[in-house]
């Protein structure tokens, strides 16, 4: 538990340290404290029904196997990338760094509970924590990539930062593509409407 402490406090340390142990099983543990946080964060923000609560419940499994498909996807993806600007470490370091990069959100619930009594004001303040939470696992997922490959600061950034903008640009095109296929389809629905009648 200390590096799980060490991350908070001292987090080029402590991926530093989790970059040369084994330390898999512990990963594990953040990315599902991680995702169980996230979600009674959640709860606690937005209230449900009990049956509402039930589908979120079948939808956190869900969300535990996409999350580790996602982040052995990420590392596999980094990986590739950190050897290609030189980078001379392993994919399994990088799998669980890739994993303790998700310890932020464990103070979801913790700011759930604070943020519940400030009524509708709450819903202004979660953009702004939200925007905390994703620049600090972005600083450090870059921090995991470069204690784990020995790159420089640049390269770690680059490596971070380049195979997330192709993600991002392949999914922005796919979903224009698809307006554009479905707006197609109808319109030409549209237009065959009239011969029916």
């Amino acid at each position: 538990m200390e590096l799980i402490y060490q991350l908070f406090t001292s987090p080029v340390l402590a991926m530093r340290r989790a970059s040369r142990e084994r330390c898999l099983g512990l990963a594990f543990l953040v990315v599902i404290l991680a995702i169980l946080s996230n979600w009674i964060g959640w709860l606690l923000i937005l209230p449900k029904g009990i049956n509402q609560a039930k589908i979120s419940l079948s939808l956190l499994i869900i969300e535990l196997m996409v999350t580790f498909g996602g982040l052995f996807l990420l590392a596999a993806i980094f990986h590739l990338m950190a050897s290609f600007c030189g980078g001379s470490g392993r994919a399994a370091p990088l799998y669980s760094l890739c994993g303790f990069a998700l310890i932020p959100i464990w103070l979801m619930t913790p700011v759930a509970i604070m943020l519940k009594p400030l009524g509708s004001t709450k819903l202004l303040l979660l953009p702004l924590f939200g925007m905390i939470i994703l620049v600090w696992m972005a600083a450090l997922f870059v921090l995991g990539i470069r204690e784990v490959h020995h790159l420089p600061w640049g390269k770690a950034v680059a490596t971070f930062i380049a195979p997330l903008a192709g993600i991002s640009f392949a999914l922005i095109l796919l979903l224009i593509l698809s307006m554009g296929i479905l707006f197609l389809s109808a319109r030409d629905l549209f237009q065959m409407l009239p011969l029916h009648f």
